[in-house]
This record gives C-alpha cells, structure tokens and sequence, in this order.
C-alpha cells in the first residue's frame, strides 16, 4: 500500500490488517502537503508488481490538502493498470455539490473506489460514512449471502465489512438531500470554503500569526508568533521554533481550559517551508465547518488567540 508521508489515515492501516496482509505501508514525500509526483513515480518504480493499492486525499485530516488527483491516476495507471486506486474524500467529496468547486477535485471519477463522511461535511448527525465504487460488481467479490429473512438475490447488506443487522442509517441523508436539495447542497460547500479563504487571509495578513498552509478546503492551520521572533526574514534556528511550539502548545491548553473558543491543535511538517522546511510544526486549527460561524466569530477568535499569546510572552518574559 503505497501513501503520502505522514497523512495515515488510521482506517488504512485498519483495513490492512482487516484483510490479513498486514501494515505493508510505503510512505510518499510530499511537497505542500501534497505527493511529491516525482517521489511518487520513482517509488512505484522501484516497489514494481508488489504494489496492491495506492492511496490518495482529496482533502487529509490535518490540512485537508487535495492531492493532484488527475495526475496521480495518470502515474499510477501508467507504472500497472491493476494497482486498485483509492480517494479519501471524506472531506473533499463536499467539492463535488458545486460547479465552482469540483474541479479541486478533478480526476476523482477514475479512482476504483471513494470513502465520503456525510457526517462531516453534509450537516447529518454521526455518523454515517459511504464507500462508492466506479465498478459496483467489484463489491460482490467480498459479498456474502443469507436468504434468512429477505429472501434477496442481491442486496448492499450482504457487502458492509463487519456489519450484520442495523437501522436505517441512510433515511438522514436522503431526508437531509430533500430538505437542501442540489443548490442548497452547494451553497453549502461554497459558503464554507469562503470562510475557510477569508480566515487565511486575515491570519496571513496578521502580523502575529503565520499561516501554515493554504486552505483546499475547510481547514486553517496557523501559528501565534512571539514578537521576539521574526519569522519573515527567515533564519529561525531550532531554539525558535521549539519556543514557538511551546507556546502555541501552551496557547492551545488555555483554549481547552477556558472553554469560550475551541481549536484544533496537531503535528506536522511544515511542508510550505514557511518557517523551517521539514521541521515539526504545532499549529491551532480552525475548521470552517458551522453554518453558524460569522466573519465577526472568525476575528473574534483571532483576537482571542493573539490576547492568550501576548499573555504568556510577557509572564515568560517577567
């Protein structure tokens, strides 16, 4: 199983050990957060005919960066048109209700299969997840069959993993598809990804904050700076950036504690090379996924985050 660097997702290896082969993981250099094509190519190249399924993001849990999913098909079929081709697009699928939108996530359609999370992204209670397929007579080769009750040829029942009597998981998102409909379901995805655009903006044009990466999606990653740290000559050395991380990690558990604004925090690379190119970033998060939220919530949250970081400096200072 070949995927990007650092961007596992825990059902990948789950579904690996699912089906007995084991965590046989190849993971990909990335560039923005990205696949590194170029990385992506040589290593399929030197995997050759032991590569079973190559994974990609159309939006990942940290970032929610879209991979070039067109061209990471184009490279994938090229080196062996049996390798089976999956998308995450648990987030990314919302791209798919709006024309605007869906060429982020162009060449989707050519995967063999797609994981989607309705309970994120289409405003329906958790959780209820889909796995689509471009094949659907794929799925009756890990199908099963009990004629008990139904008495069925054929029904989606026999082809959930793990699953055997349940309730009608589907009635909330048909019910949700009703209520909204197709443009209701787009102005949706587009009202939030210009929330997600509009936080970077103002974080990137803080002169406090720097922003970690640039939204595909829902997520804004970004990082309170300390003034005595001046990030935009370049040059941090690793002191710096393990006081920057302390801090926002300090700044973080404040948030938690005082309970009036929630964010994400998590690892990663700094994959923009925005401070230190490959070093381990702690970043706040906010994720553009409320109806509810206003610009007015947005700046409110900023200017939150900067009172709790001018707070500690001067305490640390003191």
């Amino acid at each position: 199983m070949i995927t990007r660097l650092e961007r596992v997702h825990y059902s990948v290896r789950s579904s690996l050990g699912w089906i007995g082969v084991g965590a046989q993981i190849v993971e990909v250099d990335c560039v923005n957060y990205r696949y590194d094509l170029n990385s992506l190519r040589s290593t399929l190249r030197r995997c050759g005919d032991r590569v079973m399924a190559v994974v990609a993001y159309a939006g990942d849990s940290r970032t929610q960066t879209i991979d070039q999913l067109r061209a990471v098909n184009d490279i994938v079929r090229a080196q062996d048109s049996k390798i089976w081709l999956h998308a995450d697009a648990c987030w990314g699928f919302l791209c798919a209700f709006s024309e605007n939108l869906r060429g982020r996530i162009d060449g989707i359609e050519l995967y063999d299969s797609i994981t989607v999370d309705a309970h994120k992204i289409m405003d329906v209670p958790y959780s209820l997840s889909a796995l689509l397929v471009r094949e659907p007579r794929m799925l009756r080769m890990i199908s099963s069959y009990s004629d008990l009750i139904m008495q069925e040829e054929f029904a989606f029942g026999q082809v959930t993993p793990f699953v055997g009597s349940r309730g009608w998981l589907s009635l909330k998102l048909w019910m949700m598809m009703q209520a909204r409909g197709i443009s209701g379901l787009s102005q949706m995805a587009e009202d939030r990804v210009a929330k997600a655009e509009w936080f970077a903006q103002i974080v990137d044009e803080h002169p406090r904050f720097v922003l970690v990466n640039q939204p595909d999606l829902l997520a804004v990653a970004f990082m309170y700076v300390p003034g005595s740290i001046n990030f935009q000559t370049g040059g941090l050395t690793p002191a710096d950036l393990d006081r920057l991380n302390s801090l926002n990690v300090s700044i973080h558990a404040r948030l938690l504690d005082e309970g009036v604004w929630h964010l994400h925090q998590f690892s990663v690379l700094d994959g923009r090379g925005v401070l230190r190119p490959g070093f381990v970033l702690h970043p706040l998060r906010l994720m553009a996924n409320n109806d509810r939220t206003t610009r007015s919530h947005m700046i409110q949250v900023l200017e939150y985050v900067e009172r709790l970081g001018r707070t500690m400096e001067r305490a640390s200072d003191g």
